[in-house]
């Protein structure tokens, strides 16, 4: 039975028009631009008391890291937020982060990467990769492990599968994908049949999201659709989704994908929970939350 917090977060986000700023073309437009008015990637000011942050700029876009001070780190995470590519990391993500870092103590590199539709792909990816080089060159053998959620998720892909093509290989130890976007076509025809029980997510708004963060680039491009891409090679990667996510579909060909590949992977589905619902307070999350750090430290 749902939890009476699960079902106040169904009814928020029905109130908040999830669903509605993103049912049309106009719509998703006049959404973004009311977010870019209030958008703040800093870290909300009250985590300071327990973590130390620290700020630095790549290619003029934030990089900000984070660990518990009281913790002796043991390994490093690099964490990609989610937003459809559009949207700034929110609070409740940078909640989660810090529970990271505690839990596993861990320091969190967290890149505020650059958003479309002003920034496109190959400047996201090229930043990210920029990030993610300079937080390997000062792990000293600790081990790295990427997270992402959403289009973090599938940001954390592209990046891997750039490094192997570019690199020959990949450093990082581990991929944590929640509700990863990984094709942005959203032309699945699996889709259709969760779209109206999914309480946030709407077919039509992320096709314009990906149409905006691909520009000229073909949205069935790796760089764009990970899931398009070569998957030989990538780390562990372990896969978190609900099954009131229109993304589930993807989610699970990619894995399909990822076992045809030879790629040592996990798949967890969770009944009825919406999209990227681990960034919330309520018990359905408890569970994830704590099968994400065992996953962090095997």
């Amino acid at each position: 039975m749902a939890s009476l917090k699960y079902r106040f977060w169904v009814m928020m986000l029905g109130l908040m028009g999830k669903k509605r700023n993103r049912a049309t073309v106009e719509a998703f437009y006049e959404d973004v631009k009311k977010r870019r008015a209030s958008d703040n990637f800093e870290p909300p000011k009250e985590l300071a008391s327990h973590f130390t942050v620290k700020r630095e700029e790549i290619d003029g876009f934030p990089v900000i890291s984070l660990k518990e001070k009281s913790t002796s780190v043991r390994q490093y995470l690099f964490y990609l937020h989610g937003g459809a590519y559009v949207g700034e990391i929110l609070p409740q993500q940078w909640e989660f982060i810090a529970q990271l870092a505690a839990r596993t103590h861990s320091e969190v590199m967290v890149p505020i990467y650059p958003l479309a539709p002003e920034h496109k792909v190959e400047e996201v990816l090229s930043f990210t990769r920029k990030a993610y080089k300079a937080l390997e060159a000062r792990v000293n053998g600790l081990r790295i492990r990427v997270v992402g959620d959403s289009a973090g998720a599938g940001l954390a892909v592209a990046l891997a599968q750039t490094e192997i093509a570019q690199a020959g290989t990949f450093s990082a130890h581990q991929l944590v994908l929640v509700s990863p976007w990984v094709d942005v076509t959203m032309e699945n025809p699996g889709i259709a049949a969760l779209e109206e029980a999914d309480p946030w997510l709407t077919r039509v708004g992320l096709i314009e999201a990906g149409k905006c963060y691909a520009g000229d680039v073909d949205v069935r491009d790796a760089r764009v659709s990970p899931t398009f891409g070569k998957l030989e090679g990538l780390p562990k990667t372990d896969i978190l989704i609900g099954t009131r996510d229109i993304l589930l579909p993807d989610a699970k060909a990619f894995a399909d994908k990822l076992a045809a590949a030879g790629v040592q992977f996990s798949y967890r589905q969770y009944p009825d929970m919406f999209h990227c619902w681990v960034m919330l307070d309520m018990p359905e999350t408890r569970r994830a939350r704590e099968e994400i750090v065992g996953l962090l430290q095997s």
